[in-house]
């Protein structure tokens, strides 16, 4: 079963490369399968196109479960 989860909530990423860098991000969109959990969050530099090819990507991965 896949369910979509907590649109809206406020998060705080924290990204270690060589340094550490910290954001406050919106989850748009969650969506939780048995084998995974993908998140989509407000950048408004991501276009959507690349949004929607992640989530079908994401569908196809998952659609038998």
């Amino acid at each position: 079963m896949i369910t979509l989860d907590d649109c809206g909530k406020e998060l705080m990423l924290t990204l270690q490369n060589w340094t550490t860098y910290q954001t406050e991000v919106k989850a748009i969109m969650v969506i939780t399968a048995p084998r995974g959990t993908m998140a989509l969050f407000d950048q408004n530099y991501i276009s959507p196109d690349t949004q929607c090819e992640a989530i079908k990507a994401f569908m196809e991965e998952h659609r038998y479960d």
